[in-house]
């Protein structure tokens, strides 16, 4: 059995991999990344478990820490179909709002950084990377970009938080990947993946940064520092 996370590694062993059974995690759109059509009609081979961000909560959130806000920048990697379906659902969210999204793609890590820094000269008032494996990879260039700029950085990945983000309204990994060990365990037993129907498993978790919040005075609102500490 293979067992993949992150959306570009479903991909590659989704059409690679079609003699022995995969079992993913941490993907938000396996459908995207071309595991099937839908929850129960994909591939024979491949199975597990789903968690797509929590966009609408993350564009609320943005609204609260930003009041007011009119223009927001986001960079991503046209080439992982997670970054695009996020981006594609939050775009119409944001024009919904009224809110413009100034976006930029990437190819690779190298252009992160400078990236980030064009975003920051096109009139925003903060950012927001979703979970886009080329853009985590060279986070700390995206965090110097926002802090330069004294600009809040916003993002779905808990675990990065710590590294300079303001805040994150992303997912609690500990449930999906607890999820996914039980499929794991079926199909291990000798269950057919091709049975087992794609799960989504997605728990709100939001995590804040005090610290940037102090530097960019930033004071989080009472329903923000309730909901972040439960």
């Amino acid at each position: 059995v293979i067992v993949t996370m992150t959306t570009p590694v479903l991909t590659a062993a989704a059409f690679a991999a079609r003699t022995k059974p995969v079992v993913f995690t941490y993907v938000y759109d396996p459908i995207a990344a071309g595991a099937g059509k839908s929850r129960t009609d994909h591939l024979p081979h491949v199975t597990g478990v789903s968690s797509f961000p929590p966009v609408q909560d993350t564009v609320d959130t943005i609204q609260k820490l930003v009041p007011g806000i009119r223009a927001l920048g986001t960079l991503y990697n046209s080439s992982e179909a997670n970054s695009v379906k996020v981006v594609g659902v939050a775009r119409g969210i944001f024009e919904q709002r009224r809110i413009r999204l100034q976006e930029i793609a990437i190819t690779g890590t190298n252009e992160v950084y400078q990236a980030a820094q064009a975003l920051t000269r096109r009139g925003v008032q903060a950012l927001w990377v979703t979970g886009d494996n080329t853009a985590l990879q060279a986070f700390d260039g995206i965090v110097k970009a926002a802090r330069d700029a004294k600009l809040p950085l916003i993002i779905n990945d808990p675990e990065f938080v710590p590294r300079g983000a303001l805040a994150a309204v992303g997912i609690g990994w500990y449930e999906t990947g607890k999820a996914a060990s039980k499929i794991l365990a079926r199909v291990l037993r000798g269950e057919q993946p091709r049975n087992i129907p794609f799960e989504e498993v997605a728990i709100k978790k939001l995590v804040l940064n005090h610290e940037v919040a102090k530097a960019l005075g930033i004071t989080f609102p009472p329903d923000i520092v309730r909901a972040a500490s439960r």
